[in-house]
């Protein structure tokens, strides 16, 4: 992820407000931010799926591909109580800076972790999957 990247989303980040509401889904604000990081520990190894393997990869690549919805991998689905819980709303916002400043400044030789659908990725494609991750949820609710 280049700086000119990180800063977009930090300028998107903070655009957020803990009143704003989601355009699609049934997580709220401050559920969405804890998502966001928890992909991001997924990638350095700081959070494991509770599954892996149990999806067709191509399946998740087509509706992602078509802007529909991708199911969330077991142990990340905040509206079932599995994602990392929100605690303030400005901690959580902090907090997932810091895991997309830490994620970007990663080594090419970083050994990121399995991904429960896609199984070993390099850092382009796991730089790849953030952005259009983050990019997403931001969108989700209007910034």
């Amino acid at each position: 992820m280049t700086e000119e990247e990180v800063r977009n989303f930090f300028q998107r980040i903070d655009e957020l407000t803990s009143e704003n509401k989601p355009l699609f889904g049934k997580m709220n604000v401050n559920q969405m931010i804890c998502h966001c990081t928890d992909q991001l520990r997924l990638a350095m190894g700081a959070k494991n799926a509770l599954e892996y393997g149990k999806v067709n990869a191509t399946e998740m690549l087509s509706l992602a591909k078509s802007g529909k919805p991708v199911p969330t991998p077991k142990g990340f689905g905040q509206t079932e109580g599995e994602g990392t819980n929100p605690t303030n709303f400005e901690n959580d916002i902090n907090l997932l800076k810091e895991h997309i400043l830490m994620f970007s400044k990663l080594g090419d030789d970083f050994s990121f972790s399995i991904h429960p659908y896609f199984g070993q990725l390099d850092k382009n494609l796991w730089n790849g999957m953030v952005a259009y991750h983050l990019n997403h949820h931001l969108k989700q609710f209007s910034v």
